[in-house]
């Protein structure tokens, strides 16, 4: 009985160090932006919802009996534990790195000097301190140019396939309490994606900051094993730091790796570059003397190529050429090819089909040209499946699945926080329009053999759309 008792004891204690930080439904402070670029004596701290005050000369150990919980056998804790509160540590972003083995990590805080990334496998994490295996990362400072705040950022690297992971950032100055995310299974991407989100139109902004944090909980809790979020573009709608405040300083950018589209409202400031990550960032693209050219990252087989897109002259355009044509031949054994950007070539919403029409016989041309499968997109506020496109014409089908396609799909994502919608005047090129005045939240993911796309109404969780490629 005795040793049966020992054993009971032991596995309690690795269920304990699994449970360490699964994602919670913490609700974060509502901020209710005003029409002004700054937030005058106030700071991050307050419109971001942190209430300790005290400072963390070093990083927080053995504070409180509830986190002093029995470490997984065999596994040596160090006094290093995450606190139960953000300190000094604002809008923290889980940013993709170059390929599925990294995480780029970025956030705000006074401290001039570096920061500090604490990751761990959460099976061997006791409760909220972290084992003495934990990688460590430096971050790089820079000025945020706002108030006394500076940006933090660190790599992770090594990261495993299907696995879930613990960190907290940090500094002398305070550290954040424990974030989780989670790696995908080999060959496999689960993907939440969210339209604009555009906080701050001037309509509503308090309904709308309260609704995007219930949607944001809501889908943290319907997705929890996912391993990525996309956003395609338009954060905010003014590049105000109190707006970002509002958008980003939740758990969907902080428990997920996030790629962020460059939209036309994120493009009237340069915050883009200080909280999103770009990897493998080239220099064709860049506009306004910014580092803000395209970029590209892979993930499990699966080829992502962010085009910093508006309307645009041909040598623009030519620049995006130039970046496809070598981000592929850099990459030729990915077995999907997948185009970010934030407008569309197949816009269902009338105002918006004449910025539609003016590059689309280039962009169909270079897509073709390259074997793109997927091109996503955001800005309407209105959502539009096309049809499969090849050689400019819509290949017309009702089936929600097709196999070894010619041509590729277009995608155009509504508005995830529903602060703003723009009526629809559907082409003949869509396969599926849709205006229901409602937020929508979608997922696609992918195998080695497959693209599913699915979109949900984020007030009742109604799938509105589903879409299948099976590659053969």
């Amino acid at each position: 009985m005795r040793k049966k008792g020992m054993i009971l004891i032991l596995l309690a204690a690795f269920v304990i160090g699994l449970t360490g930080c699964r994602k919670n439904d913490q609700q974060d402070d509502v901020f209710i932006a005003d029409d002004t670029a700054d937030l005058g004596e106030g700071d991050i701290g307050d419109s971001a919802g942190s209430d300790q005050e005290e400072t963390a000369e070093t990083p927080p150990a053995e504070e409180e009996e509830a986190q002093a919980e029995t470490p997984p056998a065999n596994v040596e804790m160090s006094e290093v534990s995450a606190p139960d509160a953000d300190t000094d540590v604002y809008e923290i972003v889980l940013g993709v790195g170059s390929d599925e083995t990294q995480a780029i990590v970025k956030w705000y805080g006074t401290n001039t000097d570096a920061g500090t990334v604490y990751v761990a496998k959460a099976a061997e994490m006791g409760g909220n301190t972290f084992p003495t295996t934990a990688q460590t990362v430096n971050s790089t400072v820079t000025s945020a140019d706002y108030q006394s705040y500076m940006v933090n950022a660190a790599t992770i690297t090594g990261l495993e396939a299907d696995t879930e992971y613990c960190y907290m950032v940090g500094s002398g100055n305070g550290w954040s309490s424990l974030r989780s995310f989670r790696t995908g299974k080999p060959g496999q991407v689960d993907i939440i994606v969210t339209g604009d989100i555009q906080l701050g139109t001037g309509d509503n902004d308090g309904e709308n900051v309260a609704a995007w944090n219930r949607i944001v909980q809501d889908t943290v809790a319907k997705f929890p094993d996912y391993n990525m979020h996309l956003n395609m573009g338009d954060v905010t709608t003014m590049a105000f730091e109190d707006h970002y405040v509002n958008s980003i300083n939740n758990r969907l950018f902080s428990d997920y790796v996030t790629g962020v589209v460059y939209g036309n409202h994120d493009a009237a400031g340069d915050l883009w570059n200080k909280h999103f990550s770009q990897p493998n960032q080239s220099d064709f693209a860049q506009r306004d003397g910014k580092a803000n050219g395209n970029f590209w990252f892979k993930y499990n087989g699966v080829l992502f190529m962010e085009l910093n897109y508006a309307i645009e002259d041909l040598d623009i355009l030519v620049d995006h050429k130039y970046f496809i044509e070598q981000t592929i031949a850099a990459n030729p054994d990915c077995k999907w090819r997948v185009v970010l950007m934030h407008y569309s070539p197949f816009s269902s919403v009338a105002k918006y089909q004449d910025y539609s029409n003016q590059n689309r016989e280039y962009w169909l041309q270079v897509f073709e040209e390259y074997d793109i499968d997927v091109v996503l997109n955001g800005h309407d506020h209105a959502y539009t499946r096309s049809y499969m496109i090849q050689g400019g014409q819509a290949q017309k089908t009702d089936a929600a699945s097709v196999t070894n396609p010619e041509g590729i799909l277009y995608v155009t994502f509504s508005s995830a926080s529903g602060s703003q919608y723009h009526d629809i005047n559907p082409t003949e090129y869509a396969a599926k329009t849709l205006q229901t005045y409602t937020p929508h939240i979608s997922t696609v993911n992918f195998t080695e053999n497959s693209f599913q796309l699915t979109v949900y109404d984020a007030n009742s969780w109604e799938v509105l759309d589903s879409f299948e490629i099976i590659k053969e």
